[in-house]
């Protein structure tokens, strides 16, 4: 049976200011701004190359922690079928199939992997 492998695509977390946030990462570490999502003209999230996406959550007492793990699968399917047979591991209610929660509360949404991409991301070496 051949192992299995995935990667973490993005990282979620909230943010209680979004500018300072987006302004902080663009400015310190260079990471340009490639998606926006608004409503009612307000700026809700940002995904930032490199991986990091911004939730805007000005009221949160629990803001700066991770709010979901976007993960890129071989085998969406079968790997989905996997986790909702792991004990505790539940489909999350009005979303897509691909978003689950653990026990402890942590959000996976979970992505079918691109031909090599797996393979292309993990032969990086970060040592």
């Amino acid at each position: 049976m051949k192992k299995k492998s995935s990667y973490v695509e993005h990282a979620a977390v909230t943010v209680c200011d979004i500018a300072w946030s987006i302004r902080f990462f663009e400015e310190i570490l260079g990471m340009e701004v490639i998606r926006r999502k608004e409503a009612n003209g307000k700026l809700e999230q940002v995904w930032l190359r490199g991986g990091l996406q911004l939730i805007s959550s000005p009221d949160n007492h629990a803001a700066g922690r991770g709010h979901h793990l976007g993960i890129v699968v071989e085998d969406f399917k079968s790997t989905l079928r996997e986790m909702l047979s792991y004990e505790g591991v539940h489909a999350m209610e009005g979303k897509p199939e691909k978003w689950v929660q653990l026990p402890d509360g942590l959000v996976l949404e979970l992505f079918q992997e691109k031909p090599g991409a797996i393979d292309q991301v993990l032969s990086i070496d970060v040592k």
